[in-house]
């Protein structure tokens, strides 16, 4: 009887330790961290972002505002809004990149 009691006791001990190294390997998964790649690109891009929306922002103020002023002119300014788009695509597309092969390398590392 008392051999029984000391088994149980032990598989219930390693399923409890088989839980806890779960929970603390999930709980690994779930945190979020930058690579020094991603932080420098974030950095780098980020006012390129803002001056895009700022841009874009600006653009639509004045047209709506004062119209009769910025028609004139506003074949130019698209043009331009345009023009600086390119570079925001390329600096979007390069976080999405580094992103995707971070979630690619977490795929690996999950299937091993």
């Amino acid at each position: 009887m008392g051999r029984a009691v000391t088994t149980d006791y032990n598989d219930l001990e390693r399923e409890l330790l088989s839980a806890r190294l779960q929970i603390v390997e999930l709980q690994a998964k779930t945190k979020t961290t930058l690579t020094g790649a991603q932080f420098l690109c974030i950095v780098l891009i980020g006012p390129l972002f803002l001056a895009f929306v700022t841009l874009g922002v600006l653009i639509v103020w004045k047209t709506t505002s004062k119209p009769a002023e910025v028609a004139p002119h506003l074949d130019i300014i698209l043009v331009a809004f345009s023009i600086f788009s390119l570079p925001v695509v390329g600096a979007s597309a390069s976080i999405v990149s580094l992103m995707s092969d971070e979630i690619k390398a977490r795929i690996r590392g999950d299937n091993e």
